[in-house]
């Protein structure tokens, strides 16, 4: 039997994807890190101002994101994905470059919302590139080297920038965007063969805009609840997405196309897991680290950061694991070397001791957990690959699923009392449950699809995600408002209380996500 692998230029390809998806993660991660130190560098004193900059400079990219990715995408089965990926690619390293060199806070609105556009552009192509120079056995593969991109991004961001922001000031943590940038451009001209146009009727204007319209007005006025003006606009967005939704299914050439989608299930089911599962989990890396300093009183970032790193770690060791799963390439070893990881890694943390919040102790403890994860995962997915013939991606998605569940009911049991060892549980859990969902789903979304399709589920795929991120930083944002709005003596008592409530509705959201991941099939009815 011929052993299936990719090629040289598609290795090229999907690193060269993997670079590029390397760079919003890492501005998201490292934003929240160096937002305190820009708003201070740029002359912020802590006031209104300073958090109506502080909000805005969170939410301009993601919003911008968000409302360009489906239009873009759409445009770019038109013309070109891959010069719309290459000039989304150059927009981001633009975009950082303006950021680290703005000296107001206007400019860096600017130049967060080129940064945004970028995103949209790059990620409504990068996958449907992808998709279309890799064979289908092997489409999982190659999306897991891209997806490792992605957390590499998020393991580097809060590191980078806290050491970058310390050493060098924070204009330093976008600078360094530039070059990663420019990199993943010049090697796409050469080696991303040219793609032709997969959209010859008319492009949907209407639609565009109805859909930037409503989800803007939308996601902005869901972002600023409690208020009677956003809630205005909240209604108003979504009318217009009424709209836009009615208008598709009798449009003959639609932004989206709405009648396929109500008829393929494996697409709509799990592109609705994918929004909810960024719903449940996205905001709990800012809640993780506001409940370790006001809560446990870790104040020092370094060791905040170490304990989250936990989490990017398992990412970028375990999710190639994941896609060789999707495609069934696993090794036949791997089982063994499953139970072997998992036992020296408990093994290791018994032995690590006491635990502390010394870097020392932490890199430690954060690596026998590492192992002991990645052991998990490996035992996990090799054994559904061995006793369960040609097991379909829902066994995966579900099980990733579930294991993110997992972490968020010890993440539930947490207190007042520091807990250390509980804290990097939760993140290796975390680690490796999203490294088991997130490939297989994002394949089985674009093996859904016709190649004539790629474009559309690729920036469906990608809006999907924004507007699960978004939601989530605005359900956090009304839940603050509601438990933690004045001055309370008993800070530590409210905040439990806001966590606790997002951490029961997160897990409701994602028991959502597991019957959409599971009942999910390839291009039936529903």
């Amino acid at each position: 039997m011929e052993t299936l692998r990719l090629s040289a230029k598609q290795y090229i390809i999907a690193i060269t994807v993997g670079i590029a998806c390397f760079l919003p993660p890492f501005i998201g991660e490292a934003t929240n890190i160096a937002l305190p130190n820009m708003l201070v560098g740029l002359g912020y004193t802590m006031g209104a101002d300073y958090w109506n900059l502080y909000g805005w400079i969170l939410t301009v990219y993601l919003l911008t994101s968000t409302i360009f990715l489906i239009p873009a995408a759409r445009l770019a089965d038109k013309f070109s994905k891959k010069w719309f990926f290459s000039i989304g690619v150059l927009l981001l390293g633009v975009g950082s470059l303006g950021v680290g060199m703005s000296t107001s806070g206007e400019m860096v609105l600017a130049m967060r919302t080129i940064e945004g556009i970028g995103n949209a552009l790059m990620f409504g192509s990068a996958i449907a590139l992808l998709a279309s120079a890799v064979k289908v056995e092997l489409r999982g593969t190659a999306i897991g080297i891209a997806m490792t991109g992605v957390f590499l991004g998020q393991l580097a961001g809060p590191l980078l920038a806290g050491a970058l922001t310390d050493v060098f000031g924070w204009s330093m943590v976008y600078l360094i965007l530039c070059p990663v940038a420019l990199l993943s451009f010049f090697l796409a001209i050469p080696f991303i063969p040219r793609d032709q146009p997969t959209d010859k009727g008319p492009y949907d204007w209407i639609g565009a805009l109805l859909f930037m319209g409503g989800m803007g007005f939308a996601l902005y006025g869901f972002s600023k609840q409690p208020n009677t003006e956003a809630l205005a606009l909240l209604v108003s967005g979504i009318f217009l997405l009424i709209a836009f939704f009615f208008y598709e299914k009798r449009n003959k050439n639609p932004l989206i196309p709405v009648k396929l989608i109500l008829r393929n299930r494996g697409f709509t089911f799990n592109n609705s897991a994918n929004l909810l599962y960024y719903v449940a989990i996205y905001a709990m890396g800012s809640l993780v680290s506001l409940y370790m300093t006001n809560v446990w009183g870790i104040t020092d970032a370094l060791p905040r950061a170490l304990i989250v790193t936990t989490q990017g770690l398992i990412l970028v060791l375990f999710t190639i694991v994941a896609g060789r799963f999707y495609d069934h390439l696993l090794p036949r070893w791997l089982l063994a070397f499953g139970v072997l990881f998992t036992i020296g890694g408990i093994a290791g943390a018994w032995i690590m001791g006491v635990p502390s919040t010394g870097t020392l102790w932490l890199i430690g403890a954060i690596l026998c957990a590492s192992v002991a994860a990645f052991g998990l995962g490996s035992l996990i997915l090799a054994g559904i690959d061995r006793y369960i013939k040609n097991a379909p991606p829902k066994y995966a998605t579900t099980t990733g699923l579930i294991l993110i569940s997992i972490g968020m009911i010890i993440l539930l049991t947490c207190g007042t009392e520091t807990a250390i060892w509980s804290m990097i549980a939760v993140q290796a859990f975390f680690g490796v449950g999203i490294a088991i969902f997130v490939t297989p789903n994002s394949t089985a979304i674009m093996n859904s699809v016709t190649p004539q399709e790629f474009g559309m589920a690729s920036g469906t795929l990608s809006t999907t995600r924004m507007l699960g991120m978004a939601i989530s930083i605005g359900i956090v944002s009304i839940l603050k408002n509601i438990f933690l709005s004045g001055t309370s003596d008993d800070y530590a008592a409210s905040f439990l209380q806001m966590m606790d409530g997002t951490i029961i509705a997160a897990l409701v959201v994602l028991v959502l996500a597991m019957i959409f991941s599971w009942t999910a099939g390839s291009r039936r009815r529903i």
